[in-house]
C-alpha cells in the first residue's frame, strides 16, 4: 500500500519533468500537503523550476531588448559607411569616416557589456563572493570619486555617511550601484543642483540614499526607469542607453535591499534599505 502510493507519486514527478520537457514550462510537481519528505523534495525541486523559469525569462528580455535598441545604433553605423563609400574621395574624409564607424562601435560594445553585466548580476553568480564589507567606506570612496566632476559641472556634492557601518555584500558591485546613481544624478540635473551622498544606520535598518534638488522623475515613470533602455521623455538628449538604472536594480535585488525612487521635494531621493547582516 506505501509502495504503491509512493510508486504514484514518483510517476507524478516523472509526468511532470515529461511535460516540461515537452515545453509546459509553467508546470510544476503537485503537493500532497502531508509535509512528508517527499513534499519538501517536490517543494524544493520546484523553487528550482521558478528560479530557471525566471532565468529564462531574463534571457528572453536581454534577448529582445538587443534586437530592438541595438537597431538603431547598427542602422546608424551602415548609413554612415554607405554615405561614405559614396562620397569620401580623400584620406582625410575616409580617416573621418573610419572615427565615426569607430565610435559607433564602440557604442554598441557598451551597450553589450552593460547587458551582459546586468544578467550576471540577476542570475546570481555573484552572492557566493559575499564577505562583511565597510558600506561607509563605499560610499565615502564614491563621493571622493565624484567630487571633482560634479564641482566642474557647476553642482555641489554632501555627502553625510556614518562611519564603520558594514554589511555582507560585494564591494565592487555595490561601488557600481552608487556610482550609477551619482552619475544619473549629474547628468539629468541642471547646474546649480546639490547632490547628496547619505548613509545611516537606526534600528539595525542600513539606509543609503543619494538625492538631489533637480527636476526629479514623474511619480508615473519610476518604476518604468528600472527597466532596460527606459528613458523619460526630458532625458533622451542626455548621454546614456538607459542601463544604469536597471543596473541598480540589480545589484540591489542581489543583496536583497529595498530600492524605492521617490520624491525629494523637489528632485530625487534613490533610497537603498539593506536586511541586517547575519
Amino acid at each position: 500500500m506505501v509502495s504503491g502510493r509512493l510508486l504514484a507519486r514518483v510517476d507524478a514527478v516523472t509526468r511532470t519533468a515529461e511535460a516540461i520537457i515537452a515545453g509546459d514550462l509553467g508546470r510544476r510537481i503537485a503537493l500532497s500537503g502531508s509535509g512528508d519528505d517527499f513534499d519538501r523534495l517536490s517543494l524544493t525541486l520546484n523553487r528550482m523550476l521558478d528560479w530557471i523559469a525566471g532565468l529564462l525569462e531574463t534571457l528572453r528580455q536581454v534577448t529582445n531588448d538587443v534586437a530592438h535598441d541595438l537597431r538603431t545604433p547598427l542602422t546608424r553605423l551602415r548609413h554612415g559607411l554607405l554615405a561614405s563609400g559614396r562620397t569620401a574621395a580623400t584620406v582625410p574624409e575616409y580617416g573621418a569616416s573610419i572615427d565615426r564607424a569607430v565610435g559607433e562601435i564602440d557604442e554598441i560594445l557598451e551597450i553589450f557589456t552593460a547587458l551582459l553585466r546586468i544578467a550576471q548580476i540577476e542570475a546570481g553568480a555573484r552572492r557566493a563572493g559575499f564577505r562583511s564589507i565597510d558600506l561607509s567606506d563605499v560610499l565615502r570612496t564614491v563621493g571622493e570619486a565624484y567630487a571633482p566632476a560634479v564641482e566642474d559641472g557647476g553642482r555641489r556634492l554632501r555627502c553625510t555617511v556614518e562611519p564603520d557601518i558594514r554589511i555582507d555584500g560585494d564591494r565592487e558591485l555595490l561601488v557600481q550601484l552608487f556610482a550609477n546613481l551619482v552619475e544619473n544624478a549629474l547628468h539629468h540635473t541642471p547646474v546649480g543642483t546639490t547632490i547628496a551622498l547619505d548613509l545611516t544606520c537606526a534600528g539595525g535598518r542600513v539606509v543609503a540614499a543619494v538625492a538631489d534638488d533637480g527636476p526629479g522623475i514623474d511619480a508615473s515613470e519610476r518604476d518604468k526607469v528600472l527597466r532596460r533602455f527606459y528613458r523619460v521623455e526630458k532625458s533622451r538628449g542626455a548621454k546614456g542607453h538607459g542601463l544604469g538604472l536597471p543596473l541598480v536594480a540589480a545589484v540591489a535585488e542581489l543583496h536583497a535591499a529595498a530600492l524605492t525612487l521617490a520624491d525629494n521635494q523637489p528632485g530625487l531621493r534613490v533610497r537603498v534599505t539593506f536586511p541586517p547582516s547575519a
